[in-house]
């Protein structure tokens, strides 16, 4: 794979790698939390588990929305100037994985705020 083919498939799946990264440090923070019993602890009168979901939310919705707004870009050049079928499909597919992303972001996010922390 080139180096131009490696960037054009990273950026379209990299939506996901944002979610699988916020799923990780959600998860792994909330149930090593309440498995320790930590989970009442605050930081700066938020609770510890919120805090780290709302802050890991927001930097991972910044970075998929980043990559949205570089697929949605890269998208218009290529309509302006014929591309091959692969370069089309991989920045369509940027376009509909890293604009999905976002959505299921903020799907691991908005529960936190909803839910007890160790429910």
């Amino acid at each position: 794979m080139s180096g131009a083919r490696t960037l054009q498939v990273l950026l379209a799946l990299g939506g996901m790698i944002a979610w699988a990264v916020q799923f990780t440090i959600i998860y792994g923070v909330t149930s090593t939390l309440c498995g320790r019993g930590w989970a009442d602890a605050t930081i700066f009168g938020i609770g510890i588990v919120p805090l780290t979901i709302l802050t890991t939310t927001l930097a991972t919705l910044s970075a998929a929305a980043i990559l949205l707004a570089v697929s949605l870009r890269e998208d218009r050049r290529l309509r302006i100037r014929p591309a091959s079928a692969t370069d089309s499909f991989l920045s369509h597919a940027g376009v509909l994985i890293n604009g999905f992303s976002l959505v299921a972001i903020l799907w691991n996010g908005v529960p936190a705020f909803i839910l007890p922390a160790c429910a």
